[in-house]
């Protein structure tokens, strides 16, 4: 058996999900599995708003966390992995999207599952069909049970919560604080982002639920906290990275603010009407944000007059008079992003042709599966000369001769059980597979997943290097075209409206 704990996850999913399937703490994702979504980070985390998106909306829970912790040594990462899906199974049932982790950092091993809030088929939030009634019916303590049952099956010893019910996840956390840092990260963007000054981010913290120390005469200058989501310590604003020290939170706020300010100006000497048009928010929310971009339509090229041959087409035109635009287009076409329009598909994370998350996520299940299977082979030949002497052993005997050998002879059953149970799906003409078969498969398909990788791993480099900018476009360049595209919705209304009159 093992210890397992569930938490609720209100603030951003993307970040505990990012954390989970750390290539560090998984083997570079060897470990991780995934069920009717994405098995990264931001993929899964818009998957599971697109489910969200059709649910009631009646809860402010996003997703749960479950951790799964076994004793040190007694499991392998591969039964680790398995016992997790085999609790996803019964738990969940098929009716909730999830990631599934193990990660093998640690002398314990330990699953971690996030999984989304909302039923993919009715819509109905988990804590609205799951976690109601008695205290013994509710979901903590079903998961409990079924975790228990399954262990027992596999021959698992119970890892005993200690002082008041902290798992070795939880313990790992508070010393390390890299789940807060996550968190905390992401609310002071969000933070900032709204802000018109220091002062005033500050007290956005505080509205937004981030305590804060501020005290620029000391060496620690600035701390945050999220007191109550259950951080207990502070966490030093340097160690969340340069861009998170006052100085350069309140030099982004009023490169934003400078930048929204100049946009208004032009607007206004542009659309003398604006005056009598409805007020605009000084920011674009997510939505207006992604309904901008479905909108955008490639510009017609102006008529060129007699011209010997045709001008070459700017593929960043659109972002080329923005601040630190030669800066940003460098690093993107360093990483093969060529055009804005190729850039633009990492912004509102569209589908890419070299994105390879499911094909290696099924391919490292086939690793997994036939290697496990031949670590059952070499450990099933390794102990059947002594389970053959067992066998062979009189009634009298064998029980001494068990004694004795209790451990050859446990392992020999385990591995002679798991082979029944699994080598069938390699039968070829109706014969079980040789290891060496086995082996070159393994090898084949290892190849293959290299080969998938290097691609993937370009993807990858594209897609962090899109983000790093993706703020800054949309803040400078988006902005305007949303601004004008809404000057130009008001001119036409009230030309409609001059008409009538």
């Amino acid at each position: 058996m093992a210890y397992t704990s569930i938490h609720s996850i209100k603030a951003t999913d993307w970040a505990a999900i990012r954390y989970i399937t750390d290539g560090d703490k998984t083997v570079d994702g060897l470990y991780v599995q995934s069920y009717a979504c994405r098995a990264d980070s931001r993929g899964a985390s818009e998957d599971f708003r697109a489910v969200r998106a059709n649910g009631t909306g009646r809860t402010t829970i996003l997703a749960h966390h479950i951790i799964q912790s076994f004793a040190p040594n007694e499991v392998t990462p591969e039964q680790a992995l398995q016992i997790g899906e085999e609790l996803c199974d019964k738990f969940l049932k098929g009716d909730y999207q999830y990631v599934l982790a193990v990660h093998t950092d640690h002398a314990h091993i330990h699953c971690h599952i996030i999984f989304n809030n909302t039923n993919l088929y009715n819509g109905l939030s988990f804590t609205t069909e799951h976690n109601q009634g008695k205290v013994s019916e509710r979901s903590w303590a079903k998961l409990r049970k079924i975790s228990d049952d399954i262990c027992q099956e596999h021959g698992l010893s119970v890892i005993e919560p200690k002082g008041k019910g902290v798992s070795h996840f939880e313990r790992d956390m508070q010393i390390q604080g890299k789940s807060w840092k996550d968190k905390l990260r992401a609310k002071i963007a969000e933070v900032a982002f709204y802000s018109k000054d220091f002062e005033d981010f500050l007290r956005n913290c505080t509205v937004s639920g981030i305590e804060y120390v501020y005290k620029p005469q000391n060496k620690v200058k600035l701390k945050f906290r999220l007191k109550d989501e259950g951080q207990q310590k502070f966490t030093r604003a340097d160690t969340l990275g340069e861009e998170f020290t006052p100085e350069r939170i309140a030099e982004q706020i009023e490169q934003i603010q400078k930048s929204q300010s100049t946009l208004e100006r032009l607007s206004e000497k542009k659309n003398p009407e604006k005056t009598s048009a409805p007020p605009m928010s000084d920011v674009l929310t997510d939505e207006e944000f992604f309904a901008l971009l479905s909108e955008q339509k490639t510009p017609e090229p102006e008529p060129i007059e007699s011209q010997p041959s045709e001008k070459k087409k700017d593929m960043w035109e659109s972002i080329r008079g923005m601040r630190k635009a030669d800066e940003i287009i460098t690093a993107l076409e360093n990483v093969g992003i060529t055009s804005f329009t190729e850039f633009s598909k990492f912004m509102w994370n569209t589908s890419h042709s070299d994105d390879r998350t499911e094909e290696l996520s099924v391919l490292k299940k086939k690793i997994r599966a036939v290697d496990t299977l031949i670590a059952k082979l070499k450990q099933h030949s390794e102990h059947s000369a002594v389970y053959k002497e067992y066998q062979e052993c009189s009634a009298l005997w064998r029980k001494h001769f068990k004694k004795k050998n209790s451990d050859a002879i446990d392992s020999y059953e385990q591995a002679d059980k798991y082979i029944k149970n699994h080598i069938k799906d390699y039968y070829v003409d109706g014969r079980p597979p040789k290891r060496s078969d086995l082996q070159k498969m393994s090898a084949d398909l290892k190849s293959e997943y290299e080969t998938l990788l290097k691609e993937h791993n370009t993807f990858l480099a594209k897609k962090s290097t899109a983000q790093q900018y993706t703020r800054e476009v949309r803040n400078s360049k988006l902005a305007h075209e949303f601004n004008e595209q809404n000057r130009q919705r008001r001119l036409t209304q009230q030309k409609k409206k001059d008409t009538l009159e």
